[in-house]
């Protein structure tokens, strides 16, 4: 089941950057992804052609883009495909079971008392971290 949604994250990111983030329940990262990918795309992009079919426009479209614009375009639905394979994977592998820092959400090892990600206290109380009262 996990490789069908990985799988089916990164195909909706590469059809639209943020769609496999928001199929992942990852909303801000989907909005972000989204606006990055609409503002890239109305900043780079030429202006499209006006006569023919749908398929001549935006042919005749991609070949007013330069390499620059192209790769640009292309770089943004990669890493959003990547970041959302990422993600997938991380939802995966999570164990609710586990001891989890409560900073940084990584699994740590119970017998820490600190996180080995993050090195954030574990366990500490607040009258202990603020010091002692006067």
């Amino acid at each position: 089941m996990s490789r069908l949604r990985s799988a089916l994250a990164v195909g909706l990111s590469v059809l639209f950057p943020g769609l496999g983030h928001a199929y992942l329940r990852q909303w801000v990262r989907a909005l972000l992804w989204a606006a990055l990918s609409i503002s890239a795309s109305a900043l780079l992009m030429p202006e499209p052609a006006t006569s023919g079919t749908v398929i001549e426009r935006a042919t005749a479209t991609v070949e007013a883009m330069s390499r620059t614009e192209t790769f640009v375009l292309l770089s943004v639905t990669l890493f959003a495909a990547i970041d959302a394979f990422v993600i997938s994977v991380r939802q995966a592998n999570y164990d609710p079971d586990a001891v989890h820092c409560p900073n940084c959400g990584n699994e740590i090892d119970e017998e820490l008392d600190f996180c080995h990600w993050c090195t954030s206290r574990i366990g500490e109380p607040a009258d202990e971290a603020e010091g002692p009262a006067t």
